[in-house]
């Protein structure tokens, strides 16, 4: 319950987005529950979200992606973008205790079936070196991969997998979510 009031706080301080937002997906696995609101709307060609993640290890991940993005030119069913993303996570699982502030850069996809557009594919991968982030870790990854189906006009089911690590100069490495998941995505 601690993690649910943590991310609806984090959602609710991205005031901004709520008001111009077009898009919200949701998903769980057996260890996670993710939330992300997002919109295009505010700046041409920009695509923000704000997102909060808790996991059953006590740990609570939000982030704030800025990117730039469009059909890849002769592509009309990829569309692509690169920008950051900003990380806040609290790590508080009795083995450790560690709050970790990482700026990331990387790039998102998507792939739409020309024959059968109901039906996508999109992956998104950010990287943060050390000298990006706080304290004494060494690297960040995420890694973020789904099979999409549009069952409905404004939402669509999703199959995905995530994995998002943090690399510790010394000591343990953090291993923040990892598994696939089950979600779902609504536009308006």
């Amino acid at each position: 319950m601690k993690h649910l009031k943590k991310s609806l706080a984090a959602l609710l301080t991205a005031a901004a987005l709520p008001a111009s937002a077009n898009f919200l997906t949701t998903d769980l696995s057996n260890d996670a529950f993710k939330i992300e609101i997002g919109s295009d709307r505010l700046v041409q060609d920009v695509q923000l979200s704000a997102a909060a993640i808790a996991t059953d290890n006590d740990i609570s991940i939000f982030s704030f992606t800025g990117m730039m993005a469009g059909p890849i030119q002769g592509q009309p069913n990829l569309v692509a973008g690169l920008g950051s993303k900003a990380y806040f996570i609290d790590i508080d699982n009795g083995a450790a205790d560690e709050s970790v502030q990482a700026l990331a850069l990387g790039g998102s996809a998507k792939y739409t079936l020309p024959r059968n557009p109901a039906i996508s594919f999109q992956g998104q991968f950010f990287y943060a070196p050390g000298i990006l982030m706080s304290d004494d870790f060494d690297y960040q990854t995420d890694l973020s991969l789904r099979a999409n189906y549009q069952l409905i006009q404004n939402g669509s089911v999703y199959v995905g997998y995530r994995y998002l690590k943090a690399n510790a100069d010394a000591g343990p490495n953090f291993t923040l979510d990892k598994g696939l998941n089950l979600g779902f995505e609504f536009k308006f």
